[in-house]
């Protein structure tokens, strides 16, 4: 019998599992992007607009070389610009008025997933789960 800690760090690893669900799921709405194109999209948009290259490499643990070439692509889209940074050896990503457009679009897709996944749970096990995820980012950030 598996013990306490492994037993949650399956349910974690399940977590994880959901959000790359809804994440891809939404992902199949937005035809004009690629996995990789959308989650550094995605990045950008959670970051209020601005991210370093490798802050999105970090961030998304994706390397360098892809999130060039998935920047590269949102360039080309007209959704980011890209422009060299303070110090100049690093380049800045922004989000373009279109590309503000489309993480708003996201934004609605995300929160249509999210109430389709949660729409048979109660109120009070919504709070309670709220609840838990708060102190576990709290306690997640202890460690980080």
């Amino acid at each position: 019998m598996k013990n306490e800690y492994a037993m949650i760090l399956d349910q974690l690893t399940s977590l994880r599992k959901l959000r790359r669900k809804i994440l891809e799921e939404i992902n199949a709405n937005l035809k004009d992007l690629k996995s990789s194109e959308f989650y550094v999209l995605n990045k950008i948009c959670e970051s209020s607009g601005e991210q370093t290259m490798s802050d999105l490499s970090d961030s998304t643990g994706l390397s360098n070389a892809l999130i060039t070439a998935s920047v590269d692509i949102l360039e080309d889209l007209k959704l980011v610009k890209r422009k060299r940074g303070p110090d100049r050896r690093s380049y800045v990503v922004n989000l373009t008025a279109k590309g503000m457009e489309k993480c708003r679009e996201m934004e609605k897709l995300k929160n249509r997933s999210i109430e389709s996944l949660f729409r048979n749970m109660t109120k009070e096990d919504l709070t309670e789960l709220k609840e838990t995820l708060k102190k576990l980012n709290e306690l997640m950030d202890k460690y980080s």
